[in-house]
Protein backbone atom coordinates (compact mmCIF):
# COMPACT_ATOMS: atom_id res chain seq x y z
CA UNK A 1 0.00 0.00 0.00
CA UNK A 2 0.79 3.13 -0.41
CA UNK A 3 1.80 5.92 2.58
CA UNK A 4 -0.73 8.71 2.00
CA UNK A 5 -2.51 11.35 4.32
CA UNK A 6 -3.93 9.74 6.98
CA UNK A 7 -1.93 6.84 7.19
CA UNK A 8 -0.71 5.27 10.34
CA UNK A 9 3.17 5.16 10.17
CA UNK A 10 6.23 3.86 12.05
CA UNK A 11 9.97 4.64 11.62
CA UNK A 12 12.08 2.03 10.08
CA UNK A 13 13.28 -0.19 12.44
CA UNK A 14 17.56 0.97 10.75
CA UNK A 15 16.37 4.73 10.95
CA UNK A 16 19.14 5.30 13.34
CA UNK A 17 21.80 3.53 10.90
CA UNK A 18 20.45 5.31 8.06
CA UNK A 19 20.77 8.44 9.71
CA UNK A 20 24.11 7.36 10.93
CA UNK A 21 25.19 6.57 7.27
CA UNK A 22 24.38 10.04 6.04
CA UNK A 23 27.04 11.71 8.14
CA UNK A 24 30.80 11.35 6.59
CA UNK A 25 32.70 9.55 8.84
CA UNK A 26 35.48 12.23 8.69
CA UNK A 27 33.16 15.06 9.29
CA UNK A 28 31.21 13.82 12.45
CA UNK A 29 28.05 15.49 13.80
CA UNK A 30 26.95 18.76 13.92
CA UNK A 31 24.99 20.43 16.88
CA UNK A 32 21.74 19.92 14.58
CA UNK A 33 22.29 16.28 13.89
CA UNK A 34 22.57 14.82 17.08
CA UNK A 35 19.08 16.69 17.72
CA UNK A 36 17.65 14.86 14.59
CA UNK A 37 19.13 11.35 15.66
CA UNK A 38 17.83 12.59 19.03
CA UNK A 39 14.39 12.80 17.87
CA UNK A 40 14.08 9.82 16.16
CA UNK A 41 15.25 7.63 18.31
CA UNK A 42 12.47 9.24 20.54
CA UNK A 43 10.32 8.52 18.00
CA UNK A 44 10.93 4.98 17.38
CA UNK A 45 8.26 1.83 17.93
CA UNK A 46 5.62 4.75 18.49
CA UNK A 47 2.91 4.93 15.81
CA UNK A 48 2.17 8.56 14.13
CA UNK A 49 0.35 9.68 11.37
CA UNK A 50 0.87 11.32 7.88
CA UNK A 51 -0.72 14.52 7.93
CA UNK A 52 0.79 16.01 4.18
CA UNK A 53 2.23 14.21 1.50
CA UNK A 54 4.64 15.92 -0.66
CA UNK A 55 4.65 13.96 -4.18
CA UNK A 56 7.36 15.50 -5.65
CA UNK A 57 9.89 15.16 -2.83
CA UNK A 58 9.15 11.80 -2.01
CA UNK A 59 8.67 13.29 1.78
CA UNK A 60 6.23 13.45 4.43
CA UNK A 61 5.14 15.18 7.73
CA UNK A 62 4.01 12.82 10.31
CA UNK A 63 2.47 13.65 13.45
CA UNK A 64 3.61 11.86 16.66
CA UNK A 65 1.86 12.77 19.43
CA UNK A 66 2.58 16.73 19.72
CA UNK A 67 5.38 16.07 17.88
CA UNK A 68 5.38 16.82 14.37
CA UNK A 69 8.34 16.31 11.44
CA UNK A 70 9.32 15.93 7.99
CA UNK A 71 10.90 13.15 6.63
CA UNK A 72 11.43 10.93 3.29
CA UNK A 73 8.84 8.04 2.74
CA UNK A 74 11.36 5.87 2.32
CA UNK A 75 12.06 5.65 6.08
CA UNK A 76 8.62 4.74 7.27
CA UNK A 77 6.52 1.59 7.64
CA UNK A 78 2.68 1.49 7.08
CA UNK A 79 1.18 0.13 10.21
CA UNK A 80 -1.69 -2.16 9.08
CA UNK A 81 -5.23 -1.12 10.39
Amino acid sequence: MAIKEGSKVKLRSDVLQRHARSVPAHMGYTHAQFEWRDTLRKLKGRTGRVTKVFPSSNHVNVKFGKTLIGIGKKELVEVKK
